[in-house]
């Protein structure tokens, strides 16, 4: 797939150099190693009825390597079954070449090595072996539409199957309609769900003072009208008893407003009730009303009526008529003329909130979806747009237009503008790239791309995983395996897969089951289905200098594991499958102690690194994130999710790049964003976040939600669109927070300082000795819609000692956010940060640019 593409800035002063993270092939220790070790050889002119104690064929063809990493595996058992424990290291050197996997290659306990005696499997030094989980094709032949195709006995016998193809080591898409658009992947190509109710969608975000929405409409008649509105809100605030009550007003033809009572919360931001809340005097003819929020407090909408039947009382979204003589004036939200309101967005509403219903009209829907095959990738918007769904269907009514939908994944409510595709449709395999399998009848369909060839490399997968690498569970681990400088690639993927819903995925291309001291280094993982490595349980292990690219999934995983190191890699271009996932992952209250360094990560479809429910003293430091939070909403490039209200992790995030999240969904084709560059998220607590710089956010670059005691310190936040920072105590739940000694400095005129409310105390979060700065502003502004002034906020007790100051970049149009030696951040006690940490650092890369994300709004200066 083409990406619309960019150049990558490096984070402070130059371009990131990403690409050739890996040293040589074979790795550093095998001139020495090798002199005290017993080594075997695997060979693809090898043989497995050979030695394998010989790099090459004897000139007799009687002696040499292995064929199969299998048969040198059995022969490190043999080695060990015969001489007793390990005395010395042993390596397994694989020549380069390419080696098909049909079967996982597995490994247990009795394969262990020791500190000193470890078990190494890697390549030959400066040759590179490939492991390929797939089976190369051959013998297309061409048939109608420029087609070509390929019978395969095995599928039709129902012994193979498979969801990913790959040509010339790029992976190709499964029959879908509508098609890609190469120019922009991420916003295009799609089917929007239709309204499925008649009062159209929801408008949403207005909730700051002086919000408005204009709307024209006709009266037929003149008289008195119950002024009615169907909302929702759970503003959850002790000073707003009454709710929305009185806070917001009418006005009809810039007349008296009037305002608008009876508008307690609802119980939720999507339980929608109607109220009648204030009577209004019309006369016939046409006129201009105005909704305006006048104090502040949140609602939805998603209609208005007037009405002059006194028995009239609407109950849901399908309002009943009136009596004979009189009038109904439906106006829906999201038809407003005109607007104000710098968060207001529009969002699908569902009605009844079917999560196994979606719209298409008759005219789109074509009868060869109905067959048993076919999926929906369905970009929800129900449970906060933040994965992406894969159902089948399981029947269409023209009548209302309604797909039924079924499968385990029917999990969110869905909602009008939710995008969505249909693939796995032969009938629709029309583009360059496009494949189809049957799998009644084996055939293999596709629409070959420019410059295909009968020589061109085609792969389709036969595995998963190709190293399973298992301990027996809570007894005896897999201790001191190492992979080194091996290329593994073209795996598959599978529904489920760990990752639906909320799932953050559960295997890996290699999966470490309880293992210790196992070590994946300077491998090259490339087209693969799953994450490139997972770790479940055990502990003390270590991914290192690896290149991860085109993941169906995220990049590494640790489950419910300890002290694990996964530093130098080179993590991108994640998510090509399911999109809830991560460059690193680390889940589990078990996972604790590991740290993640030095890693380079971009072009993911949503984290760049996240912590679920992970455990204590866990240090994120001195990585590279960018360009993450392509295809999914609600979301950060470093984020942390606690569900414990009260639990203090102890962990670090510290030195980290994270830049452009983008946190990227929409209601039919218009966009909406919401991502921030340091999201601790739910009840994180107990973080310090210190020393790390952030630019070009969607939301901000900090977001407190509810946790206790983190400490956010010598931070540098920059230009994020919508707020530099999030202040929220989550259902009062914060305590003993401290944002202290950071720089604030932003460019974008209607972006704020903090977004904030008034749950929100000394108490709650120390605030102060900040350094602070809007481009061209006299004075920054603070809460939702800057509703309130800097002397204001300082008068609550917040930034009493900070300093309204240009902090002196040194080139921040380029990025560099060096600070020049008069800059007045050193005397608040701002501690430089030093940038030559970040990223990568044992092995540095070898080009000058890195292709990365789509640059979905311009920057202020351009």
């Amino acid at each position: 797939m083409k990406r619309f593409r960019r150049k990558m800035v490096c984070g402070v002063a130059g371009v990131l150099l990403f690409a050739g993270c890996r040293s040589d092939k074979g790795g550093d220790f095998q001139a020495d190693a090798l002199k005290d070790s017993v080594t075997f050889y695997v060979s693809t002119k090898g043989n497995d009825a050979w030695s394998g104690s010989l790099p090459k064929p004897n000139w007799t063809g009687t002696d040499g390597p292995f064929a199969t990493v299998t048969r040198a595996r059995d022969a490190v058992r043999a080695l060990k079954a015969s001489s007793g424990p390990l005395s010395v290291p042993v390596t397994v050197l694989l020549r380069g070449g390419r080696y098909y996997v049909t079967e996982p290659l597995r490994f247990g306990a009795e394969d262990s090595g020791t500190e000193s005696c470890p078990v190494t499997y890697a390549a030959y030094r400066r040759e590179m072996p490939e492991l390929i989980g797939g089976r190369q094709l051959t013998g297309f032949q061409p048939t109608e539409n420029g087609q070509v195709s390929l019978t395969l006995p095995e599928v039709k016998a129902g012994t193979w199957t498979f969801r990913s193809l790959f040509v010339n080591d790029e992976r190709q898409v499964r029959a879908r309609f509508p098609n890609i658009d190469p120019a922009d992947p991420y916003r295009r190509g799609f089917l929007y769900n239709g309204v499925r109710s008649g009062l159209g969608n929801v408008v949403g975000c207005i909730h700051n003072a002086g919000d408005w929405m204009e709307y024209k409409m006709t009266v037929p008649a003149a008289g008195d009208y119950t002024f009615w509105m169907f909302y929702a809100a759970m503003n959850n605030n002790p000073s707003m008893k009454a709710g929305m009550s009185e806070r917001t007003e009418l006005i009809v033809d810039n007349g008296t407003p009037i305002p608008l009572r009876n508008l307690p919360d609802t119980g939720g931001w999507s339980t929608f009730k109607w109220s009648a809340v204030a009577t209004v005097t019309l006369t016939p003819g046409e006129h201009v009303m105005r909704w305006r929020n006048v104090k502040g407090g949140g609602l939805n909408l998603v209609a208005y009526a007037f009405c002059n039947d006194p028995a009239w009382k609407p109950v849901d979204e399908t309002p009943s008529a009136v009596a004979a003589g009189r009038h109904l004036i439906l106006v829906r939200a999201a038809d407003f003329v005109a607007s104000q309101g710098k968060q207001l967005a529009v969002s699908g509403f569902s009605g009844k909130k079917s999560a196994t219903l979606i719209s298409c009209p008759p005219d789109v829907f074509k009868p060869a979806w109905l067959a048993p095959d076919v999926e929906l990738h369905i970009y929800q918007s129900g449970s906060c747009r933040a994965f992406m769904e894969i159902v089948s269907i399981q029947s269409y009514d023209p009548v209302t237009h309604d797909i039924k939908l079924q499968g385990p994944e029917c999990l969110a409510p869905l909602a009008a503008g939710d995008r969505y595709y249909v693939e796995n449709v032969f009938e629709e395999l029309d583009s360059p790239g496009e494949w189809y399998l049957n799998r009644q009848t084996g055939v293999l369909s596709y629409m070959p791309k420019p410059g295909f060839t009968e020589k061109s490399e085609v792969i389709a997968p036969t595995v998963k995983r190709i190293f399973d690498i298992q301990g027996v569970d809570g007894k005896t681990p897999v201790t001191y395996l190492r992979l080194s400088g091996l290329t593994l690639r073209c795996t598959d993927w599978e529904l489920g897969d760990g990752s639906a819903g909320y799932g953050m995925g559960s295997d890996g291309v290699v999966c470490l089951g309880n293992a210790e001291g196992c070590v994946v280094e300077n491998c090259e993982f490339r087209n693969t289905g799953k994450y490139a490595v997972c770790i479940k349980g055990g502990r003390r292990n270590r991914v290192e200098g690896c290149e991860i690219a085109h993941s169906g999934s995220g990049g590494v995983l640790i489950l419910d594991s300890s002290g694990n190191t996964v530093t130098d890699n080179h993590v991108h271009h994640c998510g090509e499958g399911y999109k809830h996932n991560g460059g690193v992952v680390l889940q589990g209250p078990q996972s604790s102690g590991n740290t993640v360094s030095h890693n380079a990560i971009h072009d993911t479809s949503r984290y760049g690194i996240s912590l679920k429910n992970a455990g204590s003293t866990n240090v994120v430091e001195y990585n590279r994130v960018q360009n993450t939070n392509l295809e999914t909403y609600d979301t950060g490039g470093i984020e942390v999710t606690q569900g414990n209200r009260d639990f203090r992790s102890g962990s670090v995030i510290r030195g980290n790049l994270v830049a452009d999240t983008i946190g990227y969904s929409s209601t039919g084709d218009k966009p909406c964003f919401m991502s921030w560059g340091i999201y601790l998220d739910s009840f994180a607590g107990g973080y310090e976040v210190t020393g790390n710089i952030t630019y070009r956010n969607s939301h901000g670059g900090i977001m407190l939600q509810g946790g206790k005691d983190n400490r956010v310190t010598n931070n540098i936040f920059v230009d994020s669109r919508q707020m530099q920072g999030l202040l929220a105590n989550y259902i009062d739940n914060s305590r003993g927070q401290v944002l202290e000694r950071n720089i604030f400095y932003w460019a974008i005129p209607d972006a704020v300082l903090y977004a904030t409310g008034k749950l929100v105390t000394p108490e709650v979060v120390r605030v102060d000795r900040n350094l602070i700065y809007q481009v061209g502003a006299a004075e920054p502004r603070v809460g939702w819609g800057g509703g309130m002034s800097f002397a204001d906020w300082q008068a609550r007790g917040f930034d009493k000692h900070s300093v309204y100051a240009d902090p002196l970049f040194a080139d921040p149009a380029k990025d560099d956010y060096a600070l020049r030696p008069d800059s007045p951040a050193f005397k608040l006690g701002f501690v430089p940060i030093d940038v030559s940490k970040i990223g990568p650092v044992k092995r540095r890369c070898s080009c000058s640019t890195i292709p990365a994300g789509p640059l979905f709004w311009p920057r202020e200066s351009e």
